[in-house]
């Protein structure tokens, strides 16, 4: 039960909403053994390329905007140089997040950060495959009002807790012209979310079971 937890918990979701609030897709993501954890709220923000794109040098800043409420993700390409030094390179430019996207592979990993650079990675950084990078890119090449939400993803018990929240602090980060609520999001784990005293009760039976087997055999 505890590897169970274990594989699970690097999880994250980015759900990015366009065509007006109208569409909205998912794609599935890994957090990074470095920096701060996605909030319980979630980012909202708005994806820009990074430039250079492998960001082994500092890159662009993003637009300047007249609120400092505006939140912009860099997306990044892997390879080249280690994944806290493209992290860093966003921070210091300006971005409130990262999302770093793998090369000619779907693949998901989790990025391990440099010791001496970790402690000073002070934004949330993510990683997708190819593919997920490449509809990221067509949709806000597409549609300039398009933004991402950035969401932890729920395991069991929290989403109990941060069912409500999530939607309460989504819906006030949402931008003005949006219509749209977005619910704690939970992609493998909604059935134990909902359920979470059955879930519970499945796995205190499974260790009396192991026990009971340890015990007499």
């Amino acid at each position: 039960m505890v590897l169970l937890l274990h594989l699970t918990i690097n999880e994250a979701l980015i759900r990015a909403v366009y065509n007006h609030n109208s569409i909205s897709q998912d794609f599935e993501t890994l957090n990074s053994d470095f920096g701060p954890v996605l909030q319980s709220e979630g980012l909202l923000g708005y994806l820009i390329e990074a430039k250079p794109a492998n960001a082994c040098q500092p890159i662009n800043a993003p637009p300047l905007t007249n609120s400092s409420s505006v939140t912009y993700v860099a997306l990044i390409q892997r390879n080249d140089c280690p994944f806290t030094t493209k992290v860093l390179h966003a921070q210091q430019a300006g971005y409130q997040a990262a999302v770093i996207h793998n090369v000619n592979s779907q693949a998901l990993v989790t990025m391990l950060g440099k010791e001496d650079l970790k402690h000073q990675v002070n934004i949330p950084s993510l990683f997708i495959g190819e593919s997920a990078s490449i509809q990221l890119k067509r949709i806000f090449h597409y549609d300039r009002t398009a933004y991402l939400i950035l969401i932890p993803e729920c395991h069991w018990l929290s989403c109990c807790d941060l069912q409500h929240n999530c939607q309460l602090h989504l819906h006030l980060m949402r931008p003005r012209h949006s219509k749209q609520a977005w619910p704690c999001v939970s992609t493998r784990s909604h059935i134990f979310g909902s359920t979470p005293y059955l879930f519970i009760g499945f796995t205190l039976g499974i260790w009396i079971l192991a026990f009971y087997i340890l015990w007499f055999l």
